[in-house]
């Protein structure tokens, strides 16, 4: 698998944490900078806690969000600053 190819897979999961819906935020409402934050603070998680969930639907938000506990701090701010929108 080339780079590039390689690199686009794994992004997948990231763009799904960003376009699912949110419980109290849908990716309709998310700004460009809430979106970068997830994609920043949590992309080591989703691939360690949820990176057998198939992207879409807001399927790896809803995973990330059940297992926050077990999330990285800088990914936990980001969950928890999506929910106090």
């Amino acid at each position: 698998m080339t780079l590039s190819l390689r690199a686009s897979f794994l992004t997948l999961p990231l763009l799904a944490l960003c376009a699912g819906p949110a419980p109290a935020q849908t990716a309709a409402t998310l700004t460009a900078e809430q979106a970068q934050a997830l994609r920043t603070a949590c992309s080591a998680d989703v691939k360690k806690l949820c990176g057998d969930v198939q992207p879409g639907g807001g399927r790896v938000v809803q995973c990330m969000q059940g297992k926050k506990e077990q999330a990285t701090p800088p990914c936990q701010a980001a969950l928890g600053a999506l929910s106090k929108k």
